[in-house]
């Protein structure tokens, strides 16, 4: 169920039929390559959200692009947000869907460089006696021998054969083939490989200035469907047993009475 598409006399019922679950696919607007579009990692997300919630219901929440991209700001067309303001807005947004009666509110990241950003998000959670409860959930789950049964190449990170194949899938008339040197791919330039144990600001853009890493030449629609379909199978699964989750909130619930001593 999207929530843009409910009316106002459905919504109650919605959330019921959804059993207080809401899923916010958290994407970004960046640079992918010159063949993907910019809304790549939201829109891709988007779809995975919804068809999940086709399978075990929960309510989708619109589109939300506020994730962390800070990398793509050597390119053209990407919206980068100030991270206080995305730490802020995020809450606000899980408050406002919290005051619509949903409770158990599942971050479903679609982008890479949430990785650290929506984990913390959930973590600094725990101080702050919230009313819901937030599962961080990663857009990316699939069995490994499978994924390597279906593609080609061996590096994914950015642009590459595995997310041009979900775009080819979805969104064919967005994705321009046509704009890719058929000679060229992007590997790890591994400029700071003497620091195998260290995380520094530039640690991505110094192995994939260009940002994109793989090759997106052996993509398909085919390949698209197959890694988008366990997917969608994959996070419906892990829907129901949210839905069915008592302890999670139990638990939280119980910390914040220990520390707030209530």
């Amino acid at each position: 169920m999207r929530w843009e598409h409910l009316t106002g006399g459905t919504f109650e019922q919605a959330v019921r039929e959804a059993g207080g679950v809401c899923i916010i696919p958290v994407g970004v607007i960046e640079y992918h390559g010159p063949h993907l579009p910019l809304g790549t990692d939201m829109m891709a997300c988007q779809e995975l959200a919804c068809a999940a919630a086709e399978r075990e219901a929960a309510i989708v929440f619109p589109p939300y692009y506020f994730g962390v991209n800070t990398e793509t700001k050597h390119y053209p067309g990407g919206i980068v947000i100030k991270d206080r303001l995305l730490f802020e807005l995020l809450e606000n947004v899980c408050e406002e869907v919290s005051r619509n009666g949903l409770k158990k509110i599942v971050l479903l990241s679609g982008h890479g460089g949430n990785r650290f950003f929506l984990p913390l998000f959930v973590q600094l959670a725990l101080d702050k006696g919230k009313d819901y409860t937030p599962y961080y959930v990663s857009g990316y789950q699939v069995d490994p021998e499978f994924f390597r049964q279906i593609m080609e190449t061996e590096l994914h990170g950015h642009a590459c054969e595995c997310e041009t194949s979900i775009m080819l899938y979805h969104f064919p008339q967005l994705v321009r083939m046509d704009l890719l040197d058929r000679e060229r791919s992007w590997p790890p330039q591994g400029r700071l490989k003497h620091l195998p144990d260290v995380y520094t600001p530039a640690d991505w853009y110094a192995s994939f200035p260009e940002h994109c890493a793989g090759d997106p030449r052996p993509a398909t629609g085919e390949k698209g469907k197959a890694l988008f379909e366990t997917r969608v199978m994959a996070l419906a699964r892990l829907l129901g047993e949210i839905k069915k989750d008592a302890a999670a909130p139990r638990i939280y619930a119980e910390f914040g009475e220990r520390i707030y001593r209530r």
